[in-house]
């Protein structure tokens, strides 16, 4: 006769097996949970402090002349528009503080297959993709040359207590092929040299 206190092996198999599908299920839905769960903390989807003009200033000292910053944690180029156009048009300025208005946040991917833009070519001052050539001008925008469909997307640019923030949370798809706001100097069919 068995004593109440003791337990059959296969109770206690039950039991161990039942303890064990139980721990593998709980970590089957953390798993999925964290993985499901966004990480706006890094990566595209987050608010990036790029940091005072100051701090911009230091790391790329021709900001306020248009050259654009590359901010790489967001994997966009800070461009100070009124600057940018002045040096593209070949007349350059320095603006120095520029607002939040006056700035955009070019992602550095080429709406074509996604290749990484390289930095502003100094000849022509335009972006030119490797990958395919499609070739952009210092505001982002598509021109003829290349097999993109639209301009280079770009983010919101914010200030926060002086600092420049960049917003990734929404991209901004670039205007179509042919809707340029902002012509230079060079025909629209050149790229770098």
């Amino acid at each position: 006769m068995l004593d109440a206190r003791t337990l059959s092996r296969r109770s206690f198999m039950r039991r161990v097996l039942g303890t064990g599908v139980g721990l593998l299920s709980l970590e089957f839905v953390g798993g999925s949970l964290a993985f499901l769960w966004p990480n706006i903390t890094e990566g595209l989807g987050a608010t990036f402090r790029v940091g005072r003009l100051s701090d911009i200033h230091l790391a790329q000292p021709r900001f306020a002349e248009g050259y654009p910053y590359s901010f790489s944690a967001a994997r966009t180029f800070l461009v100070n528009v009124p600057a940018a156009r002045a040096l593209a048009s070949g007349s350059p300025i320095e603006h120095a503080s520029p607002t939040a208005d006056e700035m955009i946040a070019l992602w550095r991917k080429c709406p074509h297959l996604g290749c990484m833009v390289p930095d502003l070519c100094e000849s022509v001052k335009r972006f030119e993709c490797r990958c395919h050539g499609s070739t952009y001008n210092i505001l982002g925008e598509k021109l003829e040359k290349g097999p993109a469909e639209r301009g280079m997307d770009r983010f919101a640019v914010l200030e926060e207590d002086g600092t420049v923030v960049i917003d990734t949370s929404e991209i901004l798809f670039g205007a179509p092929e042919g809707i340029v706001t902002f012509h230079d100097p060079h025909p629209v069919d050149i790229g770098c040299s």
